[in-house]
């Protein structure tokens, strides 16, 4: 009994929630108020795509503006803040500038007028979740803090307002940018009591050890991030896919904006469990391991969106747990625990580049086109079968990559 009581001490410590320094939860409500915000009319945003009498094929190009502007200009947010070191300020300009954007979505209804939007619109929010991050991890490994307990805050966040503010869309679907606008402008308050020390102060460069070499503009250690991009890439390929066109495929099998929120809220809430977890996970599996294995139930969760009845609806959202939060979190780690101080932006920004830009856009384009030429049930299966295809390919090449590692190891003599 007396080890089953230390061993539930050790655990919660690992875990605790009251350290004696609060200022860890204006992250916290940073973390929730973000996702809080996206919740309120990003899953919905296809649909009302869909209302205003755009095509499938419109709507994946429209689908596809965010990630090209995560690739175009979210880079250029994330190198004026490391370079000037005002990592708050900018964070807090992207998120006014998001909120006050977003209500633009309003005034129209034409494909044109929908395309200048959104370029508005992601130019700003599309670098809110990488600085955040960044901000967030860094505080985080400086204070000793468990990133989930934070992170948890937005999960949570997300599944309460997906499930909440679905009801109401039913007469009025643009209502959801007013509440996202308003969210935002909490989020932009809570922003500015985030703790200055660390991340609004020009860091100074890492001093290296004698001998130790480092490329100029490097921003990774190693080369090991090029697998866990390529496999990032290709799970978040069929994710797009389905974060684009699930609202707009339940609409045609004749559900409304209230089961689009039940869905949403049932994905969000089924991280919970991982982010519980994600330590041990972390600590048991490589990053590649784990966005494999994402990928192959991504796979999974597309097939069980064509069974079109509820059941097979609400399996397939409990795979976020194991599709989406696996994937953000081994590579946001991996982000933060593989570059080089003076880069953690630029590292958050390099994944936010491949998951919400290259493999959206790919998602959001051939979903589209695959949709317009057959239907949403048969894309559903094609990119199934594309992301099983493309998830071996690269298991063979990581296992080859890690089978020439070891040998190359075992050729260098021990050190005298």
């Amino acid at each position: 009994m007396h080890h089953f009581l230390y061993r539930m001490r050790r655990r919660a410590r690992g875990f605790q929630w009251d350290d004696g320094d609060h200022r860890w939860m204006w992250f916290l409500a940073v973390n929730s108020m973000l996702y809080i915000s996206s919740a309120a009319y990003t899953p919905y945003l296809t649909m009302y795509y869909a209302e205003k009498g755009m095509t499938s094929f419109e709507i994946g190009i429209l689908a596809a503006i965010g990630p090209i502007i995560s690739i175009c200009v979210q880079p250029l947010w994330a190198i004026f803040s490391d370079r000037t070191g005002r990592r708050k300020l900018t964070l807090s300009i992207v998120i006014a500038g998001t909120g006050l954007s977003v209500l633009c979505y309003r005034l129209g209804d034409s494909f044109l007028f929908f395309f200048l939007v959104s370029m508005l619109v992601y130019s700003f929010s599309t670098s809110i979740c990488p600085l955040s991050d960044a901000l967030t991890l860094e505080y985080a490994n400086e204070k000793h803090i468990n990133f989930a307990r934070i992170r948890i805050g937005g999960t949570l966040g997300y599944a309460v307002m997906a499930l909440v503010i679905g009801g109401f869309l039913k007469q009025d679907p643009a209502v959801s940018f007013l509440v996202a606008a308003g969210c935002y402008g909490v989020m932009f308050l809570v922003s500015l009591k985030v703790p200055i020390a660390g991340t609004s102060v020009k860091r100074e460069k890492r001093k290296r050890q004698k001998g130790e070499k480092r490329e100029k503009g490097r921003i990774f250690y190693d080369n090991t991030y090029i697998f866990v991009l390529i496999a990032c890439f290709v799970m978040t390929i069929g994710m797009s896919f389905n974060t684009n066109f699930m609202s707009v495929y339940l609409g045609e099998l004749g559900y409304d904006q209230n089961m689009v929120g039940i869905a949403n809220a049932v994905s969000a809430l089924s991280e919970v469990p991982i982010l519980l977890l994600a330590g041990k996970l972390m600590q048991k599996f490589t990053p590649v391991q784990i966005l494999c294995a994402s990928c192959f139930f991504m796979a999974l969760r597309l097939v069980l969106m064509t069974g079109e009845t509820t059941f097979f609806i609400i399996v397939s959202q409990l795979l976020q747990s194991v599709t989406y939060m696996t994937m953000y979190y081994s590579c946001v780690m991996f982000m933060s625990q593989n570059t080089y101080p003076d880069r953690r932006s630029q590292g958050q920004s390099i994944f936010t580049m491949v998951q919400a830009g290259f493999g959206s856009i790919l998602g959001s384009l051939v979903g589209g086109s695959v949709a317009q030429m057959l239907d949403l049930q048969t894309a559903y299966r094609v990119m199934a079968l594309f992301l099983c295809v493309i998830g071996l390919v690269v298991v063979a090449a990581y296992r080859l990559y890690t089978k020439k590692q070891r040998a190359a190891q075992s050729m260098v003599p021990p050190a005298s």
